[in-house]
């Protein structure tokens, strides 16, 4: 009698069967391999990472602790550092001289304005002391002599509109509102002193620097030869011209 077949009595369905099972089976088999194989590459992956990391860190630490400095560079920081306060301390010192250059200057330009207010009391002129203290001395000088002719100081002066015109020196030409009675009509003390003080500065450069040499261009225009009244105009002039110019010598 003969063996009885392993695959005897089972069908082709069953057949199939048992091979499903069989690959169900492998797939699960091989799903877990590669899962446990994921994993095991997963935690090396991550001991390299951590690895390098802390090797970085250790470098960086390291490198930042380490400090090079040139010799040269340090040189140039002291050099650079000593003209720094060198030119602050200049600067500091120039602040300085320039303030009590400053403060003398205010106090010779009060003194010599009281000078000023001495000689021209309460006259109209006596608001424009503080612009004629502030030109040079031989032209605030001229001013305040020229004035006490032309006009005594502000007492006999042009006006328009009823308000004065601020000339106190016969000075003929136009002002900021015009002319007056054939006179230059200023708007303010301050445009008559500069303009009338340019003036004279212009004479005085050109050596008309004496009452007895201005004469001749600010009251006849030319020459006062034959004016008689030329004497009078430069001993009036230089009566108060003197008192505030310093002599010489």
């Amino acid at each position: 009698m003969s063996k009885p077949l392993w695959f005897k009595g089972k069908t082709v369905q069953n057949w199939k069967s048992d091979v499903a099972r069989i690959k169900i089976v492998i797939k699960r088999s091989n799903i877990l391999f590669f899962a446990i194989a994921l994993a095991v590459f997963a935690v090396l992956t991550s001991l390299w990472e951590n690895q390098t990391v802390s090797y970085a860190k250790k470098y960086a630490t390291n490198n930042a602790n380490v400090q090079v400095k040139s010799p040269l560079l340090e040189e140039q920081e002291e050099l650079f550092g000593e003209n720094v306060v060198s030119d602050r301390q200049a600067m500091i010192l120039k602040k300085e001289l320039l303030k009590q250059a400053q403060e003398d200057g205010n106090i010779d330009s009060g003194q010599f304005a009281q000078k000023i207010y001495e000689i021209v009391g309460d006259a109209p002129i006596r608001e424009m002391v503080p612009f004629i203290a502030k030109r040079d001395e031989k032209v605030a000088a001229f001013l305040v002599g020229i004035a006490k002719k032309e006009s005594s100081f502000g007492l006999a002066s042009p006006s328009k509109d009823g308000k004065t015109c601020y000339n106190y020196w016969g000075y003929k030409s136009s002002g900021e509102r015009g002319t007056a009675m054939g006179y230059a009509c200023f708007g303010s003390a301050e445009e008559a002193i500069r303009v009338v003080g340019d003036r004279i500065e212009v004479l005085v450069n050109k050596q008309r620097n004496t009452p007895a040499r201005m004469v001749d261009t600010w009251k006849c225009g030319t020459s006062c030869a034959g004016d008689p009244g030329a004497p009078s105009w430069t001993s009036t002039v230089a009566l108060y011209f003197n008192q505030l110019v310093t002599k010489e010598g």
